[in-house]
């Protein structure tokens, strides 16, 4: 691409569709996950859906079309600005011209991720992620606070949270001036905009009696259910395309200011999802959801106080962070789990609890899906008898005693259950009645019974069945191997 794009410019994304080979501009995806696309003409230019390269929408569609590989629907991205497109329009999009501005799904999605790595990970209340230097707070205008009859002191307490780009956490007394020598008492929160020239800006919000959802908002009047869901939850649940001046459009979250009563928005292009909250890795499908303003259910997400629990997350464009709810949930589903990891913490020697915290225990181990109770004694680093794993080379299954080990930061596997017997080995086997099974299919080990088997073994299999023996004994014997199991 010769053309350099900023965050700031408004993008169009088109797709080569693979059946036709015509070039189509996407407008969006439904909940099947179905790219939508309209001609990119010139009679329906303005009404195109507007991109960002950080946006999370983005991203969906370039892992969809990963997933499609084998049998794609759309071939061939290109991404440009409105300008850019106007002006392909016009030379009927030329394919040389095109290619110019070819993006390839890979490596967009390598780079996201590699961002997505360096972001900030586990603490998920705020939507703006990574390496935010906070605003210099000595650095607002005085003037400012006259401006709005602000106390210093009473600004202090939330003088953190506003370095952050936050509003303050509570309402303060405002009392500012509307006409020289006229002003009126009242009460807002009140946040910090950094100007060109390094200073700080004070932009009050002022609390209302009551909300007042039927007035227009930035150009735009809010459907039925869009009210009721403000009302419920403070957030209106879907991305609704503002138009805060005429022609301008600005797809927002919508909020409703819990202590103001005030609708706020903030743009989509703002937001970045992350892969990850409060240590629960978040999938394609929450990550879309989320994007789209929708409420999400993410499961064993951890607390500050390294505790298991469920939540609902949803953007909330007033406070720019995720609003956390609990509704009909169960509060007490990770109560014994929980109870296992505060108990292995305080019983563990200095330094020993932080790596064990750090093994992750899979729901499925070599295949085999692991119960609760498995799961809860791996947890507390003790180990528990698996059946059916598929560890050896030919894909056999076999039974084995299982054990975190934290030391080494992997799974061990034993014949005997480690934790009751006087010796414990070192090294990966097998339970006892896979031993033979696993010697035979992955080491090329036999004995006097198995020398001319030359098929893998069953699980728990000690000898040839008796088709094995008759299938072998009609090929020429083998030569003994001399090695013994």
């Amino acid at each position: 691409m010769d053309e350099k794009i900023s965050n700031d410019d408004k993008k169009v994304l088109l797709v080569k569709d693979v059946n036709d080979g015509k070039v189509k501009a996407v407008t969006g995806m439904d909940e099947k996950g179905n790219i939508q696309t309209e001609e990119p003409s010139a009679k329906n230019q303005n009404s195109l859906f507007a991109v960002n390269t950080n946006e999370p929408m983005l991203e969906a569609f370039f892992k969809k079309m990963v997933e499609q590989a084998q049998q794609p629907t759309h071939t061939g991205f290109f991404l440009m600005t409105e300008k850019m497109l106007d002006k392909l329009v016009k030379i009927d999009l030329d394919p040389h011209e095109l290619e110019l501005h070819r993006i390839n799904p890979v490596e967009y999605l390598e780079k996201v991720q590699k961002q997505n790595a360096q972001q900030t990970q586990g603490g998920g209340d705020e939507t703006s992620q990574g390496t935010f230097q906070p605003m210099d707070v000595s650095k607002i205008d005085r003037q400012e606070l006259q401006k709005y009859g602000i106390n210093a002191a009473d600004l202090e307490p939330h003088l953190k949270a506003m370095s952050y780009c936050h509003k303050s956490p509570q309402m303060i007394p405002l009392n500012p001036e509307l006409e020289p020598g006229i002003r009126v008492p009242t009460k807002g929160r009140v946040s910090l905009e950094e100007q060109t020239d390094g200073s700080l800006k004070i932009i009050p919000h002022y609390w209302q009696e009551k909300p007042n959802l039927d007035a227009p908002f930035h150009g735009v009047l809010l459907n039925e259910q869009d009210k009721e869901n403000l009302r419920q939850s403070l957030n209106a649940g879907r991305v609704i395309e503002l138009e805060p001046s005429p022609g301008q459009k600005t797809p927002a979250f919508v909020s409703l200011d819990r202590l103001t009563n005030k609708l706020e928005a903030l743009p989509v292009e703002n937001i970045s999802i992350p892969n990850k909250i409060k240590g629960a890795d978040l999938s394609e499908d929450q990550q879309l959801r989320l994007g789209a303003g929708e409420k999400v259910l993410i499961e064993k997400m951890v607390s500050r106080t390294d505790r298991f629990f469920d939540g609902y997350i949803q953007i909330n464009a007033s406070d720019k962070k995720f609003d956390f709810s609990y509704e009909g949930l169960d509060r007490n589903r990770y109560s014994q789990e929980n109870k296992v990891r505060r108990q292995q913490k305080e019983n563990a020697p200095e330094g020993e609890s932080e790596k064990q915290k750090q093994l992750f225990i899979p729901k499925k181990l070599l295949g085999v899906e692991l119960t609760e109770k498995q799961q809860e004694f791996l947890k507390a680093g003790q180990a528990t008898y698996i059946r059916g794993m598929l560890k050896d080379d030919k894909g056999e299954p076999f039974n084995a005693w299982v054990k975190p080990n934290p030391e080494k930061m992997k799974f061990d596997f034993f014949k005997w259950n480690p934790d009751k017997a006087k010796k414990q080995g070192a090294e990966v086997k097998p339970a006892e009645e896979s031993k033979t099974q696993v010697a035979v299919n992955n080491d090329g080990k036999t004995n006097e019974a198995t020398k001319n088997v030359k098929e893998p073994l069953k699980q728990g299999q000690q000898k040839p069945t008796e088709s094995q023996f008759k299938q072998e004994a009609r090929k020429p014997a083998a030569k003994k191997s001399g090695i013994k199991i």
